[in-house]
Parts: structure tokens; sequence; C-alpha cells
């Protein structure tokens, strides 16, 4: 039996945000009288496949479980607790981490009592500001006084860990009106913070305003707002250890880091992808999978005959024949991903992190990749940016406890992330 962590997806919001690029539909059930936005089926379905995946690869307990949207916080008391208790079920030890996403606009008492009386450690919470201009401006639907009503109740009501999301650079915001927004929101103690320079994906909303000139952004001016940010949650006691993430008393998104570490996750719910490395064993790919984003189907699939069929299938750990027998069966895109295609996910995911990459997990890992064959100094020295970086102070390395030599960028240089990248 193994452990491996879980994302669980559940694609619904309220009304779709300005800015946001993420797979999301709006409830066709807005009657706030009913408070019944999630169909069941849709909690029947997840349960359904993450048992199946349960089975697939014999896992005997979840790691981690991380809960995102959309805005897993519209599922009803009832709702929250069957999930998150059912994923539970026959769990032998204690997982790490298990977070759930809840936006302000659908906080209650009640829903936090659940959480927390089924397992849930830690909230995920989406501020972002509580600047009502900047607010409107980007188009973000759930208002500052709102926002702050709900930290008020997950300050009385909430025992666990806390996340709360910033965003820097919102139109409409000056650099006071972020700091008073950001030192407001740490008035609330939060254990952990993501804080995000606003990114204008395409087709979205606030791209299309920006562009017809309704809105004025100014990119260096959002980059600078996010590095003021960064000073004064360091100031605060905070240590960044990933690009857009910062802990105090070292509370790391233990189930995020997973992914920057290339750890097998599972994902389960429409648009959730999941990824097993087989690092072990004597394979050379891996298999990534993501959802498919059409909800009825996804439904239909999982609470159906040919979900109940997979459910049943004994797949005797025949690797090779299994992964086309899914292709088929399952409605999700499936990619297999060689070594050099994990190798430089390897490098891209391990060098947004302060700790960097470790010479030891990439020799046992990339050993076959030539030219290099697992010896990342190599990899590295081929990098002319990295290199510049090195003499410039920007990035270094140093030894972990078992004395593998880590390769890091330093808070100046990962800022420039992308231009290592562009040179492997």
């Amino acid at each position: 039996m193994t452990s491996k962590g879980l994302y669980i997806h559940i694609p619904f919001c309220l009304v779709k945000c300005g800015y946001c690029s993420f797979f999301s539909i709006e409830c066709q059930n807005k009657d706030k009288n009913s408070q019944e936005f999630i169909p069941d089926e849709y909690i029947n379905a997840v349960l359904n496949e993450v048992l199946f995946y349960k089975r697939l690869y014999k896992i005997g307990a979840w790691s981690t479980v991380y809960i995102g949207g959309g805005t897993p916080s519209l599922m009803t008391s009832f709702q929250i607790e069957k999930l998150c208790s059912s994923l539970l079920k026959e769990q032998p030890q204690n997982v790490k981490e298990f977070t759930i996403e809840v936006n302000p606009e659908s906080v209650s008492k009640e829903k936090l009592f659940a959480a927390a009386n089924s397992g849930v450690t830690r909230l995920s919470m989406g501020i972002q500001s509580l600047n009502q201009n900047a607010l409107n401006a980007a188009g973000r639907h759930c208002g500052a006084k709102k926002a702050e009503e709900a930290l008020d109740i997950v300050k009385k009501e909430w025992k666990g860990e806390l996340s709360l999301d910033a965003i820097a650079g919102l139109p409409s915001e000056s650099k006071q009106e972020f700091e008073d927004s950001l030192k407001r929101i740490l008035n609330f103690a939060p254990d952990h913070i993501s804080l995000y320079s606003l990114m204008i994906e395409e087709n979205t909303p606030l791209e299309d305003s920006i562009l017809k000139k309704e809105i004025a952004y100014d990119e260096d001016f959002s980059d600078s707002l996010w590095i003021f940010g960064r000073d004064i949650l360091e100031k605060e006691g905070f240590e960044q250890y990933e690009i857009s993430n910062f802990a105090r008393n070292k509370k790391i998104g233990i189930h995020n880091s997973s992914y920057w570490k290339q750890e097998d996750y599972i994902g389960c719910g429409s648009g959730a992808t999941g990824t097993v490395y087989n690092f072990a064993g004597g394979f050379t790919r891996g298999i990534r999978w993501t959802n498919t984003k059409n909800i009825k189907t996804y439904i239909d699939f999982w609470n159906g005959a040919e979900g109940k069929e997979l459910l049943e299938t004994d797949f005797k750990n025949k690797e090779e024949d299994f992964y086309e027998f899914l292709e088929k069966k399952i409605p999700a895109d499936f990619e297999f991903l060689n070594a050099r295609t994990l190798e430089f996910e390897y490098l891209m995911m391990s060098l947004r992190t302060t700790e960097g990459a470790d010479s030891g997990e990439y020799k046992k890992r990339f050993s076959s990749v030539e030219p290099w064959s697992g010896s990342l100094e190599s990899r590295l020295k081929e990098n002319s940016v990295w290199n510049d970086f090195l003499k410039k102070g920007m990035a270094g390395l140093h030894a972990n406890s078992e004395g593998n030599l880590l390769y890091s960028l330093k808070k100046e240089g990962l800022l420039f992330l992308n231009s290592v990248l562009v040179g492997f």
C-alpha cells in the first residue's frame, strides 16, 4: 500500500471574477433561500472517482488532501461533511494536511464546524484586497465589507491553520491603498500568505477592459507593488519559500509543495489534473490526466454503468495495459511524460522554491537523460543566465542534511526565474 496526495476540484462559483481564467462555471441555482448550489450527484461522482484511483494505485492513505475550485465553500454543511469524512474513511494514519478553499461570501460558522468535524486542518481563503475600488475595477464579485465579515467569523470560529490570498497591482489601487489593505489582512493573523502579482489572463473580462482602455493597467507598477508587499511580509515575520508563497512559523503549504517536488498526486473532479511520475520501478515515463470539463459527462460517467464497471475491474498491476485501457474509457485527456520532459519540469518547479533543486534527487531520477547523465552541476553550467546570477549573488548552492548540493535562486533571482528557464 502507498500514500499519495489528493486534489479535489469543485468547479462551481456564484459569479466568475473578471480576472479569473481557472476552470469554473456559474451555479445554475442561485436561489439564496435554498443554499444548495452544487448537485449531490457531483459529490457522489467525485467519491466514485476517488475510490477508483485508490484501488488502481493501491493507495492505503492520503498524505495530503486539497479541495479547490471554483468555490468549495458553496457546498452545504452536509455536503462538506459527507465529502471530507468519506475521503478519510478507513484512513490508517492522520493526513499531514487537509485544506479546503473557501470564499468570503459563502463562509459560515456551520460550514467551518462541518469542515473541522470531518478532518479539515487548514483553510485557504481568497481575499485579494480589502480596497473596494480595486475589487470593482478587477471585477471581483465579493466586496471588501463581506470579506472582512468573513474574516471575523474565521477568527472567532476556526482553530486550524489559515492561509489568505492577496493580489498586488489591482487596477485603481495606489501604493498606499495596497499597503493599507495588506496590513489589514495581516491583522487577522494568518499562518500563510499567497501573494500574487496580477496577471492579465487571455480571454477574461479584465483583459478585454484593459485592451479597450476602459481600465488603466501598468505592469511595471504591479510588479513593484509585489516586491513592496514581499518586503512587508518579511518584516511581519513571514518567510518566502516559493515565488508567491510565504509562511510564518514554518507553516508552509504541504500539499502544494508536493507539486514543486514532483510527488504523485491524484486529481479528481471535473477539470482536475493528476500526475503519477513512476520514478520507482524502472519506468521511464509518467502519466498525467486532465478530466473532462463537461460536468454532465463527468457525473454521468462516474455515477453510471461505465464508472461502476471500472470500479470492479482488476488490472493486476499491468501498467502498460491499463493506461491504454483508461485512455479509451475515462472522459479525460491523458499525457505520457518521458524522462526528458520530467527533467525539465523538475528544474522548472524546484527552482520556484527557495530550497531549490536537489543534486541527489536529480541524479536518482534523471541519470538516463543525456548528455548530463544525472549531473545537475553539468546541466546548470550550460545555462548562461544561471552562471550570471551566481556571479551576481542572485543564485547559490549549499548542502542539505544528506550531503546533497541544493542549487537555488535567492529572492532577487526568483524575480527572474523565467529568464533562467529560457536558458534550458
